[in-house]
This record gives C-alpha cells, sequence and structure tokens, in this order.
C-alpha cells in the first residue's frame, strides 16, 4: 500500500509540473505543507485524546514522574548532601591513614 501512494505521488507531481509549469513546483510545495501540517495537527489530537483515556482509566506512565518543585529540590538537596558527606569521609580517611602511617613509623623508630 505504502509503495502505491508512493508511485502515485511521484505520478502526481510529474502532472503538475508538466501541466502547470514552473508553478506546479509552487502547487507541489504547497500541498505536501499542507499535508504534513495536516498530518501533525491529527497526531496531536490523537495524542491528546490518549492522555485524556489515561488520565480516566488511571493508567500511569512509569516514565512520567508527577513530582512538584519543592519535592525535586529537596531531592537535589539531599544528593548535594551525600556527595558532600562522601568527600568529608574520604578526606577523613586519608587523614586517618596518614596518622597510621607516622605512628607506625614512630614506633618502629622507638
Amino acid at each position: 500500500m505504502a509503495i502505491f501512494g508512493t508511485i502515485a505521488a511521484v505520478i502526481l507531481s510529474v502532472l503538475f509540473m508538466m501541466l502547470l509549469g514552473p508553478y506546479g513546483i509552487i502547487v507541489l510545495l504547497s500541498l505536501i505543507f499542507g499535508m504534513v501540517l495536516s498530518t501533525h495537527m491529527r497526531t496531536k489530537e490523537i495524542q491528546n485524546d490518549l492522555q485524556r483515556i489515561k488520565e480516566k482509566l488511571g493508567i500511569e506512565d512509569p516514565n512520567d514522574f508527577h513530582m512538584s518543585n519543592e519535592e525535586i529540590e529537596q531531592e537535589l538537596e539531599k544528593e548535594m548532601e551525600t556527595d558532600e558527606l562522601r568527600e568529608i569521609n574520604q578526606q577523613i580517611e586519608k587523614e586517618l591513614e596518614e596518622y597510621a602511617d607516622s605512628a607506625d613509623k614512630d614506633t618502629k623508630k622507638k
């Protein structure tokens, strides 16, 4: 079916150019623009209808997050705090290792 549509479109475009001459290209481009715009508007309408059906049936998209701005900010703050705590813990561990190494050297000297 798609092949038939493609062949028909090619034949129509050639006929437009032969019959209308240089204006055929302009007419063809305007028809293409109209078809694309119509398809886009219809797709948008179908998408809105599907969204309303999902809402009515209570179906939620697993990839769709329903979080308020405050909840998002709180989650980001928690992540920042955990990152900061990790950095602090790493610094403390380094200091403890350095202290343990220096204590080992002192005990070996005595």
